[in-house]
């Protein structure tokens, strides 16, 4: 969901120590940032002073966001090499929305006649007033928040753990709090009753046969549909009773000492028509022969000339399914099916612990909190959810 997206994007640092309430604030470290700018409210960063007797630098920084972070680390001196991997502590989705914040920080900047890596606690609060009074939310406050303290300090402290900037968010949480998208989540037994209708296998369409696929890989791993989208034929190894699929790409969910490489797809023998583990056999052979040799995803178009498709499009696929099963895609989005389907696995009594594995959660308040929903007109995991 898009609150827990922001405040997991928000933690700058894995293996950080939280500087408020975890719940409320991204976790940091001041040690991880020795090497980071310096600045308080009359003190010039060494940035600063690179960028008065370098033009052309100041430029960069305005017209490529994340530079600014990548020429905060060369200006520390720091070789290009090391550099280049600092930058890859944050994901791609992270930098694009820091890239966003950072940009309205050098307009905000550039507006106010502030240089902007030699700043006060005044200059980032005041910053952070004006996104709150556009409408910006708790959430989108704070990976603001986490992009400035990616390359500013304040009074030898990264900018986001500031005790002013901290009451300032305690502030806005209080005014404008962090609210889950769902309080109720869709009942997984319409979908179910949809994909029954797609029976037998053999005599459906490729595009019924896709869809049916892509939505009980969805429902029985609790997946996303970025997780569904990287699952890759050269990387599935069929057994007795279930695909076993690795991936060789990292997943939203990915961290250090979580393993989370291996998605199953097991038989369900009590009812065929909605065991994943059959879709999938009779899907690989339907694809063989249209399959293009250079493409090594699993899901392809169903229609010509059956290209790769993209994550955008997985997520298209899963709410045709949740229309044509009468869920309403104006209220639930394509990633609701976690909570539908891990909500619906806990009214069926399965451990939180077999729940949060399967979802890869490591925390049992993330679940409590964004995917434990009451559900409308109210082998373990996948047994639950198919009942």
């Amino acid at each position: 969901m898009r609150s827990e997206n922001f405040l997991r994007q928000s933690q700058v640092f894995d293996n950080s120590t939280p500087v408020a309430n975890t719940n409320l604030v991204f976790k940091t470290n001041g040690n991880d940032y020795k090497g980071a700018l310096h600045s308080s409210g009359n003190q010039k960063s060494s940035i600063s002073t690179t960028l008065r007797s370098n033009p052309s630098a100041g430029k960069r920084l305005s017209s490529d966001c994340m530079s600014s972070v990548r020429e905060s680390f060369r200006c520390q001196g720091f070789s290009r090499r090391a550099t280049k991997i600092l930058m890859s502590s944050w994901r791609s989705g992270t930098q694009k929305q820091y890239q966003t914040y950072i940009s309205r920080w050098f307009q905000y900047c550039d507006k106010c006649k502030i240089d902007s890596v030699s700043v006060s606690v005044k200059d980032v609060v005041e910053f952070l007033t004006e996104e709150f009074e556009r409408g910006v939310g708790y959430s989108a406050l704070n990976t603001a928040r986490g992009a400035l303290s990616s390359f500013l300090r304040l009074e030898n402290v990264p900018a986001g753990s500031h005790p002013v900037v901290i009451r300032f968010m305690k502030g806005v949480f209080n005014l404008r709090p962090c609210k889950s998208k769902y309080t109720k989540t869709w009942d997984v037994q319409n979908v179910l009753t949809y994909l029954k209708s797609l029976s037998p296998v053999k005599h459906l369409s490729l595009k019924e046969l896709t869809l049916k696929l892509v939505m009980l890989i969805a429902l029985t791993n609790a997946a996303r549909s970025q997780t569904v989208h990287l699952l890759s034929v050269n990387k599935l190894i069929k057994e007795k009773s279930q695909f076993v699929v690795q991936f060789d790409s990292l997943l939203k969910q990915s961290r250090p000492g979580f393993d989370y490489s291996v998605l199953l797809l097991k038989c369900y023998p009590p009812d065929r028509r909605l065991c994943v583990y059959t879709v999938m056999k009779e899907y690989l052979s339907r694809t063989k022969k249209v399959r293009p040799s250079t493409n090594k995803k699993l899901l392809i178009s169903y229609i010509r000339p059956h290209g790769p498709v993209s994550k955008d499009t997985v997520s298209r696929w899963i709410r045709t399914v949740m229309i044509k099963s009468g869920i309403d895609v104006t209220v639930y989005g394509a990633h609701s099916v976690r909570s539908a389907s891990t909500s619906k696995a806990r009214d069926n009594n399965v451990p939180i612990s077999v729940i949060m594995k399967r979802a890869g959660w490591t925390a049992d308040s993330t679940f409590k909190k964004y995917y434990s929903l009451n559900i409308e007109n109210d082998s373990m995991f996948e047994n639950a959810v198919l009942q």
